[in-house]
């Protein structure tokens, strides 16, 4: 019976090393040629008045992704505000957001952004403009997912370029430099900058991408944090037209 116990033991020993071995190797990246790749993921972003919507589904891997532990993310980047002396007057802000993971829909979702000062030329004229980068993350596990952001406007329809960001784990990748083509559009009855138009590229430096990603992957995780984000990404980009509130 001792003998038996023990072979028991150390069959689950040996079978819990297996297990971590194959954990471990998955999230370094060692198991990433079996892994999903961007040619399994099909992301479509909309654009609508005042909105945008962003739906992807990502097929391949699945064996890995659930072994691995990873964490994804879709990150949206866009012109948001205006500097107006001491104030800032928004051109595309921050309404309403709504998502689902796995035809989920996460209740009571909060929003995280960061916000980059950038001086944007047009040849003619310079303002300082406010970028935001809004991240949502989730476990590499899943598929599917719908994510449908509400904006405002301040005073006039404004036009802005949305970059949709999706980053999938994988433990592998080197780190580049991100140049994002944005462009702004500032209606004609704008207190400020009135019609001024530019394109902008939002650049995130080589050096800066594990900071990026860092922040986008554990913005809502704070269990188990990922600390060495690596992987690929796919970025798609959509203008869309932001007016005021309807008031009755």
């Amino acid at each position: 019976m001792a003998m038996s116990r023990n072979s028991i033991l150390l069959a689950f020993i040996t079978g819990l090393l297996l297990v971590l071995g194959v954990q471990r190797a998955a999230s370094n990246g060692y198991l990433s040629a079996f892994d999903a790749s961007p040619p399994d993921l099909h992301l479509s972003v909309h654009a609508e008045t005042n909105g945008v919507t962003v739906e992807w589904q990502l097929g391949g891997g699945k064996i890995v992704r659930s072994i691995a532990g990873g964490r994804d993310a879709v990150i949206l980047i866009y012109p948001a505000w205006v500097e107006d002396g001491d104030s800032w007057r928004f051109i595309a802000d921050i309404g309403n957001a709504s998502i689902t993971l796995d035809e989920k829909k996460v209740e009571n979702p909060g929003i995280i952004y960061y916000s980059y000062r950038r001086v944007v030329s047009n040849g003619s004229a310079r303002i300082p403009l406010r970028i935001f980068r809004i991240p949502f993350d989730f476990p590499s596990t899943v598929g599917s997912g719908r994510i449908r952001l509400e904006f405002e406007s301040y005073k006039t329809c404004n036009n802005a370029t949305v970059a949709v960001i999706y980053f999938h784990s994988t433990g592998r990748g080197e780190y580049r430099d991100l140049v994002l083509p944005l462009s702004v559009s500032i209606g004609r009855g704008f207190p400020v900058a009135p019609g001024f138009s530019a394109n902008i590229n939002f650049t995130v430096p080589r050096e800066g991408m594990l900071d990026f990603l860092l922040s986008a992957v554990n913005a809502y995780n704070f269990n188990d944090i990922a600390s060495n984000p690596r992987g690929w990404l796919v970025v798609k980009t959509v203008n869309v037209t932001v007016c005021p509130p309807k008031t009755s």
